[in-house]
């Protein structure tokens, strides 16, 4: 392996040649070229470098396999050709040799694996970016062992320095990216990764509350082998998502898709506490249906003060409520106040406009390209607010903890855009989030801030319909034939004005999780029961 100072260099020298290599092939040989040799070009350049980049860090290692296995799933971003020489880092990264990894165990354990395992196979079956694992059988039980690379955790802390310095860079010369809250959560997410009884910890937890749920599997530890520099689990059968065929198109929706959407709202918005690393080689799928979690080292906390935050934004934008997604964007933190808000929400409707109209118009979501973003539009809609590209992107910050979650929608978007091109990571998150958000979340909060009025206007009829109640009550009514009629006319008043209040309320409540059609019928009913409570009343008003 490189030492510390030429692993700098390489990555220095690497990220500027590139640069300026793609700034002469967009800039000259566009402009000198025709459109077919441009684009062969193109394509080689891209495939080269996609080489390139993936032998660097398999030459790297550590930390950069784990950045490179972030950048080889934006399918819906970066080039095919570039991102298809980048797949073996997902789960070919290069073995150590058997001797390095027995090292760890004759530490921790003072016996080396032969003498702990049975059946155990000295030829890795994955490796990963700090650790590797192996297969073996432990009390006549299939087992995943995972151990740390001897001698990673002193590469990560040097590696992230060079990280720390190209990020720099970048957030100084190229564009804002919130530079000291990546470098911090990129810092704290890898040394959590460096300690392997974090990630029993976080397996427990997630086992825990996926307890219930037939559609998910979190292997069992074998919590005797486990320490800070080894975890042992349970064996998984199953394929990964490289492995499974994508969906012929425009054809049904992915079941495989919809276990995967439905846990991340799960994790996200119900249980606060979410697997931040959903490349392809940590998700299995079972032939018993399940989806099965692996890897349990990056993982990350949400408070429910930030869920409610994320889910108001979320409500607002499919109500598109532009003020609503402005004062939550501010509340978050993600916005600074040199932004101000009639700004921002000329911004955020313009970026929804675009969203839609890129929804409706695309039938492909698989290496989306610069036609379709079309991001010169977005430069010119800038322009005629009098707000400026530098002055946004510096009133934009990453809140704490958000990067997590950022890296796992751009990784989900990237599985997604690979088995169904043909929709949207939208048009599956739809029904999930309106049973499983919706309704534990924002259907308590219409309760609590509307529902008693609902209930005050239920009760709040004629004051002669009260005295009758009252008098009735205490039975002071004496039966003459004169009362009955009155009497009729008033239990029709109560009866309408009750079911057209619930069929009101019930109306909201279906249009809230956007279910069209029961919320049109109760409308409905509830307009008929208003029509025929004001036909009654009158009636009621004329026999008076």
């Amino acid at each position: 392996m490189k030492s510390d100072q030429n692993r700098s260099v390489s990555v220095y020298s690497f990220v500027f040649k590139t640069y300026f290599q793609y700034l002469y092939l967009s800039k000259f040989s566009k402009k000198i070229l025709s459109k077919e040799k441009y684009n062969t070009k193109r394509t080689h350049f891209l495939k080269r470098k996609g080489i390139e980049t993936k032998t660097l860090f398999f030459q790297l290692g550590g930390v950069y396999i784990k950045i490179g296995q972030f950048i080889s799933n934006l399918f819906h971003i970066l080039p095919e050709e570039f991102l298809w020489e980048l797949q073996d880092l997902q789960d070919k990264i290069p073995p150590r040799e058997f001797h390095d990894i027995d090292k760890r165990w004759l530490m921790d354990f003072k016996k080396p694996m032969d003498e702990i395992f049975e059946s155990l196979e000295k030829t890795a079956y994955a490796s990963a970016s700090t650790a590797q694992v192996h297969i073996g059988y432990y009390q006549n039980k299939k087992v995943a062992i995972k151990t740390l690379y001897p001698g990673i955790e002193d590469t990560a802390k040097s590696d992230l320095k060079t990280i720390s310095k190209v990020i720099w860079l970048i957030d100084s010369f190229v564009v804002k990216v919130s530079a000291k809250e990546v470098n911090d959560q990129l810092q704290s997410m890898i040394n959590e990764e460096l300690d392997l009884r974090s990630e029993l910890k976080n397996l427990k937890i997630l086992k825990q509350m996926f307890a219930l749920e037939k559609d998910f599997y979190i292997p069992n530890p074998i919590e005797e082998l486990c320490g800070r520099h080894t975890l042992v689990t349970e064996f998984v059968e199953g394929k990964k998502i490289y492995e499974l065929d994508p969906e012929p198109l425009y054809t049904k929706r992915n079941p495989n898709l919809d276990k995967l959407i439905k846990a991340y709202i799960l994790m996200i918005f119900d249980y606060r506490f979410f697997h931040a690393d959903p490349h392809p080689g940590n998700l299995i799928f079972m032939d018993t249906g399940e989806l099965c979690l692996i890897d349990f080292g990056a993982v990350q906390s949400i408070s429910e003060e930030e869920t409610q935050i994320l889910e108001r934004i979320l409500v607002g934008a499919m109500r598109k409520d532009y003020h609503l997604i402005s004062e939550s964007l501010y509340e978050l933190g993600a916005v600074t106040e040199s932004l101000s808000k009639d700004e921002l929400t000329q911004i955020v409707k313009y970026s929804l406009e675009k969203l839609n109209r890129i929804l409706a118009d695309t039938d492909h979501f698989r290496n989306l390209s610069f036609e379709t973003l079309r991001p010169g539009d977005d430069l010119r809609f800038l322009k005629e607010i009098q707000v400026s590209l530098k002055r946004l992107l510096s009133s934009l910050k990453l809140p704490p903890n958000f990067l997590s979650l950022h890296r796992v929608l751009a990784l989900l978007l990237g599985n997604f855009s690979f088995l169904d091109p043909t929709r949207s990571m939208i048009e599956y998150a739809e029904k999930p989030f309106s049973q499983i958000v919706l309704k534990g979340g924002s259907f308590k909060r219409l309760w609590k801030d509307e529902g008693e009025e609902f209930i005050t206007s239920l009760f709040s009829l004629p004051k002669e319909l009260n005295d009758f109640l009252y008098k009735w009550n205490r039975g002071e009514f004496s039966k003459k034939d004169d009362y009955k009629s009155e009497e009729l006319k008033l239990k029709e008043i109560f009866t309408f004005g009750t079911l057209g209040s619930l069929f009101f309320f019930f109306g909201m409540y279906y249009a809230e999780k956007f279910w069209k059609e029961p919320s049109i019928i109760f409308y409905i009913l509830s307009g008929l029961c208003f029509w025929s409570l004001a036909k009654s009343s009158l009636s009621y008003w004329k026999q008076k």
